[in-house]
C-alpha cells in the first residue's frame, strides 16, 4: 500500500510542477518552448489520471503507470533542454524523474 501511495504522491507532484511549467512558459510568449508546453501538457493529463486511477486501484492501473513513466520521462527530458535557463523547467524534469521512478516500481 506504502508504493501506491508514493506514486499517488508522485503523480500530484508531477502534475503540478508540469501545470506550473506549462504556465510560466506561455506567460513568456516563447515559441521556442511550444515542445515543452505541449510535452508538460501531456504529462499533467496523464499524471491526473494516473492518480485517479491509482486512488481507486483500477485493474488497469498497472498499464496506465507505464504509460505514465514513458510520457514523464520524454517530457523530463524535453524540460531539461532548458533547465540551464529556467527553474520551473528544472523544477518540471526532477518531478518527472520522481515520478517516472516511482511508476516503475
Amino acid at each position: 500500500m506504502k508504493s501506491l501511495e508514493e506514486c499517488i504522491e508522485a503523480c500530484l507532484a508531477c502534475l503540478k510542477a508540469c501545470e506550473i511549467c506549462a504556465t510560466k512558459n506561455i506567460e513568456m510568449g516563447d515559441k521556442r518552448m511550444a515542445d515543452c508546453i505541449k510535452a508538460c501538457r501531456d504529462c499533467a493529463d496523464i499524471c491526473n489520471l494516473c492518480l485517479k486511477w491509482l486512488s481507486r486501484q483500477s485493474k488497469f492501473s498497472e498499464d496506465l503507470c507505464d504509460l505514465c513513466a514513458r510520457i514523464c520521462e520524454a517530457c523530463a527530458n524535453e524540460c531539461d533542454k532548458h533547465a540551464d535557463m529556467h527553474e520551473h523547467c528544472r523544477r518540471c524534469a526532477e518531478a518527472c524523474r520522481r515520478c517516472v521512478e516511482t511508476c516503475r516500481k
